[in-house]
């Protein structure tokens, strides 16, 4: 569901005349709708708020419209929310690289049930095709730099991943798929609540024979074989109530991947990679009083990469804590964050005598005020890196109610991120390395009414201290003065611009959403654009209720980018379309169909790596209370 200023980005399309066609099925998404209003969500502020009272470009994915994904990982997910754009090294095993307005990878936060997942390898940031669907319960994302709540990373935006907690009697959750390219996919899970205990586990395992990556690659190699993926995932989470105001919580997931990759085209070798991603938590919440809550958070994440034919192994581990508090009176409210962040890497290209272990201590400070249709909220933040020293961010949103029904807000922020240790003590590695800095200001209007939804927001976002990749490719030289072409540099500056606009609304029995976004992303020095991103995207989204049937087509736009940074190797426009369906058997039994790029469209996300062909997937859900 997507939402814009503490509800959602929507579109409404001829007011009157909707009215006047909406069905049984339209009152109900209507319903639906209005009652999201008071939906829970804890990223935009790191406290519990209700949709509605969000000062943020905030979107919410559903475990319904993960469930219609069928497939992949997070990143196919993301490619029809708007604001993000995806590039990847061929199918959903391969590398993958996530833009949000614009922004490097790097800059978004990622988190599962609030435990921070990032790498300190090359230029950082989350590893996207490790985020499996089949555990997720829910997806929040914040849009902007939200560095003043989460210190580093946070320049583009905030994802929070939620694992599924157990509720009522016991659920069992069996899933099995089948489709083109070899695709079979099986997974499990069995939750409920027990008196002071509620439980949730699930287990997955997928895999595909997948497709040659490489458009390029020379017949008679190895370059040319398919490359396909298997990955196993498992989840649980424990949760404990003895009393009313208290919560003791634990979760664990951990994911595993081996994907088949050709380095070059005239590969003569079956080149894989092997991923495993972990993260552990344990969390305590208490409500001490009606008007104070705190939480105590503790967690740790380990990201594992390693290609065994080469010998190249790389691992991060980050390891967080965290005290938060709040007091409410009246219409104000007052936070308080006190959090340490440890990251350790070890890289087989990481030189021995360097350093590779970080800190950072953060504290931040958070104030809202709403009443009378106005609402203000305040945040600044201090870290003190161990490498860097003290850093402060901080952010300033206003919104007002200017008509029924009508909302507009404003807001300043600033962010930044450190460079990783990769970056500044690899290989290739500047020790001079400063940290990117960013600061972003954006104006937005929102209409929500019923069952229609829409807003656009205006944002500009200016990064100085951009560290840029070594310009030549010679992996096997070293950074230093004689061969500086070699290093990370952190001189360039870049310019990200645009216009979001984001809608739902129901036309008689069909439910409309989707998303249009015009950007400028460039590079402030050179005026070219940075690569791999369009100047527009578009997503559209239909679906309608017919019997016991829920059919869906999703319609996916894309202008033309280039590949590199001189703006010299285009990346032509494409277009396509996807189609789903649900069959209600019963209250138990769920039949899934799915079929991706109807038209069996060939374009690349990066020179020379395909995409995933037209693929049909059919499935089956049993979901029991025992």
């Amino acid at each position: 569901m997507t939402i814009f200023l503490g509800r959602a980005a929507g579109v409404r399309l001829s007011l009157s005349a909707s009215a006047a066609l909406l069905c049984s099925s339209g009152a109900v998404w209507a319903q639906s709708l209005q009652a999201g209003l008071d939906t829970l969500v804890v990223t935009a502020t790191r406290t519990p708020v209700p949709l509605s009272q969000v000062l943020a470009d905030v979107t919410v994915i559903s475990r319904e419209e993960i469930e219609r994904q069928a497939s992949g990982t997070v990143v196919d997910l993301l490619s029809h929310v708007a604001g993000f754009q995806v590039s990847r090294n061929g199918g959903p095993g391969a590398d993958a690289n996530v833009f949000l307005r614009g922004g490097e990878t790097r800059y978004i936060a990622v988190l599962i049930d609030g435990v921070r997942v990032d790498t300190q390898n090359g230029s950082g940031g989350a590893s996207w095709q490790m985020l499996n669907l089949s555990q997720i319960d829910r997806i929040e994302v914040v849009r902007g730099p939200v560095s003043a709540l989460y210190g580093s990373d946070a320049m583009s935006g905030v994802l929070q991943i939620f694992t599924k907690k157990g509720k009522g009697p016991v659920r069992l959750d069996l899933g099995l798929s089948a489709g083109e390219f070899g695709f079979l996919k099986a997974d499990a899970g069995l939750s409920g609540a027990a008196g002071m205990f509620d439980y949730s586990v699930s287990a997955s395992r997928e895999r595909s024979d997948g497709f040659s990556a490489r458009t390029n690659a020379r017949p008679g190699t190895r370059a040319t074989d398919r490359d396909g993926y298997t990955t196993e995932g498992a989840s649980a989470r424990l949760g404990f109530t003895p009393v009313k105001a208290h919560r003791i919580e634990a979760t664990a997931t951990q994911q595993h991947l081996t994907s088949r990759y050709d380095a070059s085209i005239s590969s003569t070798k079956d080149d894989y990679g092997v991923r495993d991603l972990q993260d552990l938590k344990l969390q305590w919440n208490a409500q001490w009083l009606d008007n104070w809550s705190s939480q105590v958070v503790a967690g740790q994440s380990v990201d594992r990469y390693g290609t065994p034919l080469t010998g190249y192994l790389t691992q991060t581990s980050v390891e967080t804590a965290s005290w938060i508090n709040e007091a409410k009176w009246g219409a104000h409210s007052v936070s308080t964050v006190l959090e340490r962040r440890e990251d350790t890497l070890k890289n087989t290209e990481v030189r021995g005598s360097s350093p590779q272990h970080r800190s950072d201590d953060g504290l931040g400070l958070g104030y809202a005020w709403r009443a009378h249709g106005s609402a203000v909220q305040l945040n600044a933040r201090n870290d003190w890196d161990s490498e860097f020293g003290d850093h402060t961010t901080g952010a300033v949103a206003v919104g007002q109610e200017f008509a029924q029904h009508w909302n507009i807000h404003a807001s300043w922020g600033t962010g930044y991120r450190a460079p990783t240790l990769f970056q500044r003590f690899g290989r290739n590695g500047n020790p001079a390395l400063k940290p990117e800095s960013s600061r972003n200001a954006e104006i937005g209007v929102r209409y929500l009414n019923a069952g229609s939804e829409w807003g656009m927001t205006v944002y500009r976002n200016q990064i100085t201290n951009l560290i840029s990749p070594p310009t030549d490719s010679n992996t096997t030289t070293s950074c230093g003065p004689l061969a500086p072409t070699y290093c990370y540099t952190s001189t360039a500056q870049a310019q990200l611009n645009g216009v979001s606009l984001q809608g739902r609304t129901v036309l008689g029995p069909v439910r409309v959403s989707g998303s249009v976004d015009f950007e400028s992303s460039k590079d402030a020095l050179t005026d070219l654009r940075l690569r791999r991103r369009a100047r527009q995207h578009a997503s559209l989204r239909a679906d309608t209720d017919l019997a016991k049937w829920t059919l869906g087509a999703q319609w996916l736009a894309m202008g033309k980018r280039f590949n590199d940074d001189k703006n010299v190797v285009p990346l032509g426009g494409y277009t396509v379309v996807n189609l789903d369906a649900v069959f209600r058997i019963n209250a138990q039994w769920r039949f899934l169909a799915r079929i991706d790029n109807v038209g069996d469209k060939r374009y690349e996300t990066v020179q020379t790596y395909g995409t995933t062909p037209r693929t049909a997937i059919i499935g089956l859900r049993w979901t029991p209370e025992l």
